[in-house]
């Protein structure tokens, strides 16, 4: 397949490969110059240029026909390679446009990675094996700055969040629940009053988790006080800490796994946290990270609660 357009590699370009090819293979600067469909002068003329470039003759210009000479049979196989590479660039670049693949750099929250992403990962892997997906967990604010930074292609966390050039999507609302051990006086209550608990230890993830922050506005709107904390790093440990009797927590709706020997309690008035997406607002997007996108949305749609917002907004809006 000729090579339409020109690239220039120290002095010469690929046109000039392919012809310098052409030449070595017929042996005739007549049949060369008919198989390229140029004329005859054109052809020697960009074969001087190349040697030109080089620095060296390539061919050996006998009575009857031509030879190449050492440096033009050194150089000849990488300048084939080169020109057959050259020209299967397009149906490359089309497949891969049409296709789903290459690499797709994913991050997460440790509350939500467990319990809403690792479950349907499996399925978009299957779905789409030619994409070279990489997740890594982390806390929001080292999420935004990765997405920032084009560490990470998109992240998936509590919204909202703030920064320029962000955009976000969310993608359902997770319920807040009071967690009790199973013989508290509220585990068979349908709805929980905050301030009833007062004297309860409050057990919370330590600083950094945005489920800290929302935990801690949670009880601010209720109004409610308690007599001390434990601070934590994983909601696996505050279950184990509740089924002990050591406090309560206030726990998402998507650790209930977690919660054998809990009981967990809606909150009066209601609270929820907003689970979505962040991803750096760009025109382009590949096709992987659509792909993505559109995955989580159908994972989110198949989750009981109110129907978020349909459109993507950028992070300097909080979504209301």
């Amino acid at each position: 397949m000729p090579i339409t357009q020109r690239t220039r590699i120290r002095g010469f370009d690929l046109r000039q490969l392919e012809y310098f090819c052409a030449l070595a293979r017929s042996g005739s600067f007549t049949r060369a110059a008919d198989d390229l469909g140029i004329s005859q002068p054109s052809l020697s003329e960009q074969i001087a240029k190349l040697e030109q470039g080089l620095g060296a003759p390539l061919f050996e210009r006998l009575s009857r026909r031509i030879e190449l000479t050492p440096l033009g049979e050194a150089i000849l196989g990488k300048a084939q390679a080169l020109v057959e590479d050259a020209a299967a660039l397009p149906e490359q670049f089309e497949r891969a446009r049409e296709g789903v693949r290459g690499p797709l750099r994913v991050g997460a929250i440790p509350t939500i990675l467990p319990y809403f992403l690792a479950p349907i990962l499996r399925n978009f892997i299957d779905t789409y094996p030619d994409v070279d997906l990489h997740v890594r967990e982390g806390m929001t604010s080292e999420l935004v700055e990765q997405v920032l930074e084009g560490l990470i292609d998109v992240a998936l966390v509590s919204l909202p969040v703030e920064g320029a050039g962000i955009v976000m999507k969310e993608l359902f609302r997770d319920p807040l629940y009071l967690a009790v051990p199973e013989s508290h006086t509220l585990a068979a209550a349908a709805k929980a009053d905050l301030r009833r608990i007062s004297a309860e230890r409050l057990l919370i993830l330590k600083d950094g988790h945005c489920l800290r922050a929302e935990t801690l506005a949670v009880c601010d709107r209720a109004r409610a006080r308690f007599s001390g904390q434990f601070e934590v790093d994983q909601i696996l440990t505050m279950f184990e800490l509740i089924r002990a009797g050591l406090g309560v927590s206030i726990v998402p709706e998507m650790s209930r796994a977690l919660s054998t020997g809990c009981s967990l309690v809606a909150i009066e008035p209601k609270a929820s946290r907003r689970i979505g997406y962040i991803r750096l607002e760009r025109r382009y997007l590949s096709k992987s990270l659509e792909a993505f996108t559109g995955h989580l949305k159908t994972a989110a749609e198949s989750r009981k609660g109110p129907k978020p917002t349909d459109s993507e907004q950028p992070a300097a809006c909080r979504l209301n």
